[in-house]
């Protein structure tokens, strides 16, 4: 290929980064360590219309850095900070959306010797379509019951044969690729992100919902009774401050013996219990006597 023609294609290519970079207000970077090809294409269809997807060399996204910094403040200290193998994501929404919007659009991909089960694996029972064959072996090293019916080998009944966390087998990966089964559940990693200036690096960007969910709750408990200690009226504080305030006036009422509809009969009832007792007292008195 001529040199012109060369140094053209990655003038081409370099000014389509640009662009890109330009359009939207978000970049992050995503790890493609580990990530296979064929889950890469699935992430690119589910997350199309609301992500875009690059995969460019780091020294023509360094370049394009230098080139975009005028314009755009903190991209050349974004894209220097950056390593290794890498997807680039761009979008308009914050980081933390785009990270929430990956991990729902996680795709299911077939497993390989090595993986981390990310959740129990249960092979179901029933006709598999498979003819018997070597393969009846192979069932039987994973402990996967199987009869031969109709032709076909069958699943006797539903078994575990990995729980979360514990590591699949090659043998294991290469039964359920034979079943048609993807059991693994994967998803880009962000390591990184520029928005409008401001980088944020991987610690920044971990997002525990649960967590998040938990503290929200605490901090609204926590504001809750502090607004009821000092009889702070709000939508959310009304209702128990004046729970609060009735249960103290009928505990002052009965105490003054102050007798209204809601009182009478916690007065009433009082009032007996004292006789009781000055009853049976009075008795113990006599018979000390």
């Amino acid at each position: 290929m001529p040199k012109r023609r060369v140094q053209r294609k990655k003038r081409e290519a370099l000014e389509r980064v640009i662009k890109v970079m330009s359009d939207y207000q978000v970049m992050a970077a995503a790890d493609l360590r580990g990530v296979r090809s064929t889950q890469i294409q699935e992430m690119r269809k589910s997350l199309r219309g609301k992500v875009e997807m690059l995969i460019v060399k780091n020294t023509l996204l360094k370049k394009a850095g230098e080139e975009l910094e005028a314009k755009r403040k903190g991209v050349k200290r974004f894209v220097d900070s950056l390593s290794g193998p890498l997807a680039l994501l761009f979008t308009d929404m914050n980081p933390f959306e785009l990270i929430l919007c990956l991990n729902r659009n996680k795709v299911k991909v077939p497993a390989k010797g090595g993986d981390i089960a990310t959740g129990d694996i249960i092979v179901s029972a029933g006709n598999t379509g498979l003819p018997p064959g070597p393969i009846i072996s192979e069932f039987g090293e994973v402990k996967i019951p199987t009869k031969i019916e109709s032709g076909s080998i069958w699943i006797s009944r539903d078994t575990l044969v990995a729980r979360r966390g514990e590591t699949i087998t090659a043998k294991l990966a290469s039964v359920l690729t034979r079943l048609g089964m993807k059991p693994m559940e994967a998803g880009l990693s962000i390591i990184a992100a520029y928005d409008r200036g401001v980088i944020l690096d991987s610690g920044m960007l971990t997002l525990d919902l649960d967590q998040f969910r938990r503290d929200i709750s605490r901090t609204f408990m926590e504001a809750l009774s502090l607004a009821c200690e000092a009889s702070y009226l709000t939508s959310e504080s009304t209702l128990p401050i004046f729970r609060k305030a009735w249960q103290q006036a009928c505990a002052l009422a009965v105490h003054s013996e102050y007798a209204t509809r809601e009182t009478i009969e916690h007065i009433v009832k009082t009032a007996h219990s004292r006789m009781l007792a000055l009853e049976m007292a009075v008795a113990a008195f006599k018979g000390a006597a």
